[in-house]
């Protein structure tokens, strides 16, 4: 099914002379993003894991550390409608740049608080915080833009994919190396804010490589323009399929934001270190990121999207229950590992299928603005399983009734992804335009 306004002969007519040009340049262009969002997430996750050594620096209690995370998403929702607007008149450079040197900026502003007094480090590490927070929706929302305008249709899920793995490859690094660099050692905390701060610095040169959109597009859907960003807004609003999405993407996203925020808490109260909080993260996230990469091709040529979004989701709740029953007993660390792979393996690929059909179900309205408000539903998911999380926390510190907390929400995403049946607008109009003579390039 297309667009009621399509006129199928004309789109036919219009396909025989179309040209379609893939540029060497694109994988510049989103490596660009992908840093960018590295960067964030090495920001949003620094003290996942070292979360107690942490809270001895700053000389405050380990949830004020905790809420390091939350300050990221809440100042994420008032500058969600501003990035999305950037980002769709702007284009993709202006809303990199700004996204990867205002998050740069919040790296060095959280380092340059070991020269404050002790009693002006927090608000320094929490200013900084904010502003890492407040630059993140400007690149977290391009990749759907950069697929869609940049990436050929056989290509578009697995760059889509690589570049929303990113959160999760930043993620899975600092939570590895933070308890290396930290050893324990409260004083060792500035060193993990300057190495951070460097990384972020050095990735963030990559972002002068991004560049709006090629002369030539890569497909029928990327030469077509978009709705104006008000009317595409409008159309969003009205259209329930996408609202099935919201759901789906944002609390998938909460569930994992709050997994790894709360990571070292779950676990260390039953005598599990740091490094093993460490541990389980890089597993969850390494056996998504292989989950997601294989998929995003399989899918890419299949365009199995909604089967595979509606399995996946049961994978990840047997994933979420299985860390239930296993964290609270050190002696079941190995089933505890495999538990943790099996959500990841389940769960990462739901963002890149999310955002994908997300796309899809609202084409032709621009994909900063169906991207913008998917990662917004993370966001305001992420707030309310954390702040719920915390507050199932018991006088002990443990987070058993938490974990039984994500349990349900994976359990909640299970019954409304079903729903989602909405058709492919964009992947049915070039079906379209290549049963006709549509011709391929890709420049040297």
């Amino acid at each position: 099914m297309l667009p009621e306004t399509l006129n199928l002969d004309e789109v036919i007519t219009s396909q025989k002379d179309h040209k379609a040009r893939l540029y060497p340049l694109r994988f510049a262009v989103g490596a660009g993003v992908f840093f960018a969002n590295i960067n964030s997430a090495i920001l949003w996750a620094t003290y996942a894991s070292v979360t107690p050594t942490t809270a001895k620096f700053y000389n405050c209690s380990e949830w004020t550390i905790n809420q390091l995370s939350l300050y990221v998403t809440l100042a994420f929702i008032p500058f969600a409608y501003p990035s999305m607007w950037v980002l769709d008149t702007w284009g993709l450079r202006a809303a990199t740049l700004i996204g990867t040197w205002g998050a740069v900026l919040g790296a060095l502003i959280r380092y340059l608080s070991f020269l404050a007094p002790t009693s002006g480090r927090l608000p320094m590490l929490f200013a900084g915080q904010i502003l890492v927070g407040i630059a993140n929706p400007f690149t977290l929302n391009s990749p759907p833009k950069v697929c869609a305008l940049w990436f050929g249709e056989r290509e578009r899920l697995t760059a889509n994919t690589v570049m929303s793995l990113a959160l999760y490859a930043g993620t899975a690094v600092v939570l590895a190396v933070a308890p290396a660099i930290v050893k324990g050692d409260p004083e060792n905390v500035n060193t993990l804010n300057l190495v951070t701060f460097i990384v972020c610095l050095v990735l963030g040169l990559t972002s002068f490589f991004v560049h709006d959109k090629p002369v030539t597009p890569p497909s029928k859907s990327a030469e077509e323009a978009s709705l104006p960003f008000m009317e595409g807004l409008k159309s969003i609003l009205t259209n329930w399929q996408f609202w099935i999405m919201f759901v789906v993407f944002g609390v998938v996203n909460g569930v994992f934001e709050t997994y790894v925020t709360l990571i070292s808490d779950y676990i260390v109260p039953y005598g599990y270190t740091e490094t093993d909080a460490g541990t389980l993260g890089v597993i969850t996230i390494a056996t998504g990121t292989v989950s997601s990469l294989l998929l995003g091709v399989l899918l890419d040529r299949s365009k199995q999207h909604r089967i595979y979004l509606k399995l996946l989701c049961g994978v990840m709740l047997l994933g979420v229950i299985g860390v239930y029953f296993t964290a609270s007993n050190v002696e079941r660390k190995s089933f505890l590992f495999l538990s943790t792979a099996v959500m990841g393996a389940g769960g990462f690929p739901l963002t890149p299928i999310a955002l994908e059909l997300g796309v899809e179900c609202t084409h032709p309205v621009g994909e900063g603005t169906s991207g913008t408000l998917l990662h917004l539903s993370a966001q305001i998911s992420g707030i309310v399983i954390l702040v719920v999380s915390n507050a199932l926390r018991t006088e002990n510190g443990e987070l058993g009734n938490a974990l039984i907390w994500l349990c349900a929400c994976s359990g909640l995403v299970c019954v409304v992804a079903p729903f989602y049946n909405a058709p492919n607008r964009r992947m049915e109009l070039e079906s379209l335009a290549n049963s006709s003579a549509t011709t391929f390039i890709t420049t040297d």
